[in-house]
């Protein structure tokens, strides 16, 4: 990552590299594919100018990818400060201590060519049962589109949400609606533009320069999710486009925890073009597998 301020590690092998805070976070804050025609520097957005007070002192958002907690509640954004690292064999672990509004959050990734696995863990150290999902929030860099697939358009019976965020505006010309895919164009705007989505399909993608970088995850049709039914969210303003996964809302009990699982794919054997046929020749791929 660039001239960061804070230590951070690395872990790569011959297609990836992926850098990690070590004094803050959990926070992932690089992603280097090696060897991308056209491609340099990091994929995911950095923002060392991003922060905010919440209730319990100052929350610095560092860019790359993190860990939240939905609904969304500014109780639970919390200062990041004291994580512990731990490495295991091929996978390293980045832990939290229990935050002041008692969230004890983890990260744990490997690689594994050009994939990364990670698992979210987040742990409830408080006095009552809480009802909450695990959310993985990705920061990407502008200048691509997010492709989020839709389910079959075939039947009576409906079977797609579209969730708008109050600050998005509905003609927002970023956003691109289809009848087999939505398109968010990665391009900076003074006005935040939000959606969100029930994502059968089990994965979400979206280009960048000559990387496609696509996060698989599960879904259960039986759960109920938070964000009027949400499993996949983007988001895009001035400085990144987001890629977000949740997991159920899940009720815990002091000392619980849940888990939330991301593959990360890094596929750089083309140029992607920020274009409808683009986006249908990659929904076509990865549907086929």
């Amino acid at each position: 990552m660039g001239d960061s301020p804070l230590p951070f590690a690395s872990i790569e092998n011959k297609v990836l590299r992926l850098d990690y805070l070590t004094s803050t976070g959990p926070r992932i804050i690089g992603l280097y594919a090696h060897g991308a025609k056209g491609t340099t520097g990091n994929l995911l957005a950095e923002t060392p100018d991003a922060h905010w007070p919440t209730p319990h002192g100052e929350y610095y958002l560092h860019g790359g990818h993190r860990l939240w907690t939905a609904p969304e509640d500014t109780f639970y954004t919390c200062p990041e400060d004291g994580l512990s690292v731990f490495e295991e064999k091929d996978k390293v672990i980045l832990r939290s201590p229990v935050d002041a509004s008692g969230l004890e959050k983890e990260i744990a990734f490997r690689l594994d060519e050009n994939c990364v696995h990670l698992t979210h863990r987040i742990t409830w150290h408080g006095d009552q049962t809480i009802e909450f999902a695990p959310w993985g929030i990705t920061q990407l860099r502008l200048g691509g589109m997010a492709i989020l697939p839709l389910s079959s358009s075939e039947g009576l019976e409906p079977n797609r949400n579209l969730i708008f965020w109050p600050y998005s505006q509905i003609h927002d010309e970023r956003l691109k609606l289809q009848d087999d895919l939505i398109l968010l164009h990665g391009r900076s705007s003074e006005h935040a533009l939000k959606i969100g989505n029930f994502n059968k399909l089990g994965w979400v993608a979206c280009t960048v320069s000559n990387v496609l970088f696509i996060k698989r995850f599960s879904c259960d049709e039986s759960k109920v999710y938070a964000d009027m039914g949400c499993n996949v969210e983007v988001y895009v303003k001035d400085a990144c486009i987001e890629l977000e996964t949740l997991g159920p809302l899940t009720k815990l009990n002091p000392g619980e925890s849940m888990i939330h699982n991301e593959t990360w794919e890094v596929i750089a054997d083309s140029v992607y073009a920020a274009t409808l046929e683009t986006a249908r020749a990659i929904c076509a791929r990865l549907s086929s597998k």
